[in-house]
């Protein structure tokens, strides 16, 4: 069986901090990109225990490297490299299921750790009037090709959302959020109980491996088309600077939407 996992770093065990752990710049962003690495390594390895004969990754977190330590990787898995991080590319309708490694849940989520919709300039986002994140945005996109998601791993507002669209998915929690700290435009950081990182790899690898069973079972999360994307912005510029696309209306000052026949046809 074939599977491709979509892969982002806030979700991970220990990581916490946007700053210092999600930026290049970051004095611990090294440190995160392995952690995520062993994270990832261990999910393959469930994986492949529980019938998986081809794993492909996708590293999804900002540009080049994307948040993966390449040098580090499970030998078994194909990395899709240098393929930005405006979402995932390399997969087809070969695929047999998805899944969703280290995330978090979308902006405004209580007790979400790193909780945000893409980009800190988009405070929400409503799909055929369904408010969504980049877990939902993710499955969509594959179920666009009749492929499944049967795993996540992240925080619990993370399980929790994909749980609400999914709700049959197996999932690994690696942390939990606490009491809100502070605000950085629409990103939550928040102080959180983690996993050890060796705990969180040995909770994504039994998980991984449960997933793979629920593969021709699980359906995948689908809406109904025509697809009616609304975005709400911190700010009027990054509203307007949607507006250069074919087909996406101003609603008010901080908001734009845009209707689509196909998934794959919606723009930010």
């Amino acid at each position: 069986m074939k599977i491709f996992i979509v892969c982002d770093l806030e979700g991970v065990a220990g990581v916490a901090d946007f700053m210092k752990q999600c930026m290049e710049e970051g004095a611990y962003y090294q440190q995160a990109i392995r952690m995520a690495t062993h994270e990832l390594n261990a999910l393959v390895e469930g994986a492949i225990e529980g019938g998986a004969t081809e794993v492909y990754a996708w590293p999804g977190h900002g540009n080049f490297p994307g948040g993966i330590d390449v040098e580090l990787l499970n030998p078994d898995c194909n990395l899709v490299m240098h393929a930005g991080d405006g979402g995932p590319v390399g997969y087809d309708e070969s695929f047999d299921a998805m899944f969703l490694h280290g995330f978090h849940a979308m902006a405004g989520t209580p007790n979400g750790v790193l909780a945000h919709s893409f980009a800190p300039m988009m405070q929400n986002i409503w799909l055929n009037d369904l408010k969504i994140g980049e877990i939902a945005l993710n499955m969509l996109g594959f179920s666009e090709l009749d492929v499944p998601t049967v795993f996540v791993s992240g925080d619990q507002a993370a399980i929790n959302e994909a749980k609400a669209l999914v709700p049959e998915i197996e999932a690994a929690v690696v942390k939990w959020g606490l009491e809100e700290k502070e605000k950085l435009g629409a990103l939550s950081v928040r102080k959180a109980v983690s996993l050890s990182p060796v705990k969180a790899q040995e909770t994504i690898k039994t998980h991984a491996k449960k997933a793979m069973s629920l593969i021709g079972s699980v359906k995948p999360f689908k809406l109904t088309p025509p697809y009616t994307m609304t975005v709400q912005y911190t700010e009027a510029k990054w509203a307007e600077n949607t507006m250069k696309h074919d087909g996406v209306e101003r609603v008010d000052e901080l908001t734009i939407t845009q209707t689509r026949d196909k998934f794959s046809e919606l723009v930010f």
